[in-house]
């Protein structure tokens, strides 16, 4: 995929909690590497090829995992809670480079599209900076519109430098499922960690990805909360492109990264008032 520049429409003043956060991850990018979906998988949306994921890098940036099965998932949500991962840079060719201030920071934009296609249009969009590799979050807010029930949608990380002059555009699908019955048992539910197993059972990736990662935010001991995640992570990374037999060692390097995470660095995004 070619990447694009950024249009500079009006911003708004809208401040929206983004973290980073112990959390999971799937859809990897980096250098000029590309991947496509693979289908059938159980968590999975068992997507074609060519609706699958894809990503383009200008420029010397970090490794971005997004925290999905390759060929994406579904969601519970109207408006759910997203997960990447940056790794830490370890040499000099992944290393994040200064931005024109001289710092190492870099803009982080959140694009929401109405369908799955590249082409397909935006419906919400947000930006702000973040200076550091870890573990994000972000949860759809309520200005942004709400997730489109039975349709395959796609949301978009793109971190920039230098004015753009080095680019990462990575992006996975999603789409919300309405289940009357697994609402029922989530309402329920006592806490985060039983809504999780709950969201597991039903295949709600995003929704059992975020209900673990509070959980063991608050508690982070709790070893059968990291195993069950782990478990998760490895079945939906079983099919996955960048996770496969002969890269084991990048599925349990992640895991442990991840299981290392205890606290959440916030930054903030505002909302582009025109698309």
């Amino acid at each position: 995929m070619i990447s694009t520049k950024l249009s500079n429409p009006i911003l708004k003043s809208q401040n929206i909690a983004l973290s980073t956060l112990g959390a999971i991850a799937l859809t990897v990018f980096t250098g000029s590497l590309s991947i496509v979906s693979t289908a059938n998988a159980q968590y999975g949306l068992g997507l074609p090829r060519s609706a699958g994921t894809g990503g383009a890098t200008r420029g010397n940036l970090p490794q971005i995992t997004m925290l999905v099965p390759e060929d994406g998932a579904k969601t519970l949500a109207a408006r759910p809670t997203f997960y990447w991962y940056i790794a830490p840079t370890t040499t000099a060719a992944t290393a994040i480079p200064p931005s024109v201030d001289g710092k190492n920071s870099f803009k982080i934009t959140f694009f929401l599209r109405d369908g799955n296609g590249r082409s397909a249009k935006s419906v919400f969009i947000a930006e702000g900076v973040a200076d550091k590799a870890g573990l994000y979050k972000f949860t759809l807010p309520e200005n942004a519109p709400a997730l489109s029930t039975g349709k395959v949608q796609r949301w978009q990380i793109r971190w920039q430098t230098n004015g753009g002059a080095s680019q990462v555009d990575v992006n996975a699908p999603i789409r919300r499922d309405e289940d009357p019955a697994i609402s029922k048992l989530i309402a329920t539910a006592k806490n985060d960690l039983e809504k999780a197993r709950i969201y597991t059972k039903s295949a709600y990736w995003y929704d059992a990805i975020d209900a673990y990662t509070s959980w063991l935010a608050q508690n982070p001991q709790d070893q059968a909360a990291k195993s069950e995640r782990s478990n998760l992570l490895k079945e939906g990374f079983k099919n996955h492109t960048a996770f496969s037999k002969s890269q084991e060692a990048n599925i349990t390097k992640l895991l442990s990264k991840l299981d290392e995470s205890q606290s959440a660095t916030s930054i903030v995004l505002q909302t582009k008032s025109r698309l």
